[in-house]
């Protein structure tokens, strides 16, 4: 090498890192980047595009799961292989740089090269929520509505949280499967499915959410699982839903699994009350 050159940088390694990541899912078609153009943008695709332009080689973010146009996370994981001399934090500094602001990456670790985001999970929790209201309540409140389903008809919140301890174990959710992939069997776990009052008391004092004057619950329907088919928890809550409404008994949810059968079930569930909450591992690699 001749005096005076500097030595060529050697070409980066590919690298595994390991991704979290929260985003407001309201204007995005989803996780999962479109396969056509003009079908809106989706998380994936500007992931991929930010670190496009940091790196300038082309590398798409693996996630545990998709989430539908509209749904919400607060930790979805998801794996990334790129080539890179980037140190973790400088990375991760870098991509957040180049995102919008309702995408955030949370974490970026080094991970073993053979991590995988989806196949390597062992349990995921989703919650969904309902601005619950009576009837009398006709105007939803603004800083919720794109969070939270608003129902302003009576509720039994006995019968839907005596119908959600019916789905916990091992069952066929065929009954809850919206069309989607093709999967081998429709057979999950669900270890834990609740229904939740959380009472607003002090938190009325935020002003996002609603005041003294405006009358209204927060529900929670929180569901545990080693997976979960298309749309499975946002049909189980419109049908826990259909429930606390008196169109069906608490005692039916033995029956809809039984049936295994998609029109067996309820209906599904708005989008925009669902968030991806947690995603567990029981080796993190």
């Amino acid at each position: 090498m001749e005096k005076g050159k500097k030595r060529l940088k050697s070409a980066a390694e590919k690298r595994t890192f390991r991704l979290v990541i929260a985003y407001r899912g309201t204007v995005y078609q989803g996780w999962q980047k479109q396969a056509r153009e003009g079908g809106g943008p989706t998380v994936q695709e500007l992931i991929e595009k930010a670190v496009k332009k940091i790196t300038g080689g082309k590398a798409s973010p693996h996630a545990s799961g998709r989430t539908d146009a509209g749904v919400h996370a607060r930790a979805q994981v998801a794996h990334l292989r790129v080539a890179t001399h980037l140190e973790p934090e400088r990375l991760l500094k870098a991509i957040n740089a180049h995102l919008p602001d309702d995408i955030r990456l949370l974490s970026l670790e080094e991970a073993s090269p053979d991590f995988h985001a989806q196949l390597h999970a062992s349990a995921k929790t989703y919650r969904y929520f309902i601005l619950h209201a009576p009837e009398s309540q006709h105007v939803n409140w603004p800083f919720l509505r794109n969070f939270t389903w608003f129902v302003t008809f009576p509720l039994d919140l006995g019968a839907m949280q005596e119908a959600a301890r019916a789905l916990e174990g091992r069952h066929d959710f065929q009954s809850f499967r919206n069309r989607g992939t093709p999967v081998p069997h429709t057979i999950r776990e669900i270890h834990r499915c609740v229904v939740i009052e959380h009472p607003l008391g002090s938190a009325r004092d935020f002003p996002w959410m609603p005041g003294p004057g405006y009358e209204a619950r927060l529900l929670e329907i929180r569901v545990e699982g080693s997976g979960f088919l298309k749309q499975m928890v946002r049909t189980i809550a419109g049908t826990l839903v259909e429930i606390g409404r008196g169109k069906r008994t608490a005692s039916d949810m033995g029956r809809i699994l039984s049936e295994k059968n998609r029109k067996a079930g309820g209906i599904t569930a708005p989008p925009q009350g669902l968030f991806l909450d947690e995603v567990s591992y029981s080796k993190l690699r």
